[in-house]
């Protein structure tokens, strides 16, 4: 952006949990969660949870690159998931926890 902000967006396991990590992080000025990947625009929850959709739950972060990397970004998804449990996040299940 023009003052130097970047946006990442991490889908993984449920969105509320994972947004407030980011937003505990220095660097992070905003997050806004959303699903992404699917096959209808404008889903609602109960659309989505039907599993019918295609879509995931998914973080948008808006941060500044100068004080916050990528990188540990990346490391803040990777710790809150366990990508080898497939549609879930700790209790929840459903394809779009994938």
């Amino acid at each position: 952006s023009d003052d130097g902000h970047a946006i990442a967006t991490f889908a993984g396991g449920c969105f509320w949990g994972i947004e407030l990590a980011y937003q505990r992080i220095p660097g992070v000025i905003a997050t806004c969660v959303g699903y992404t990947q699917g096959e209808v625009e404008k889903p609602t929850y109960k659309q989505v949870c039907t599993g019918g959709t295609g879509h995931t739950e998914s973080v948008q972060v808006f941060y500044d690159p100068s004080e916050v990397k990528f990188d540990e970004l990346v490391l803040v998804l990777q710790g809150r998931i366990n990508p080898t449990d497939l549609n879930r996040a700790g209790n929840d299940f459903g394809t779009q926890y994938r």
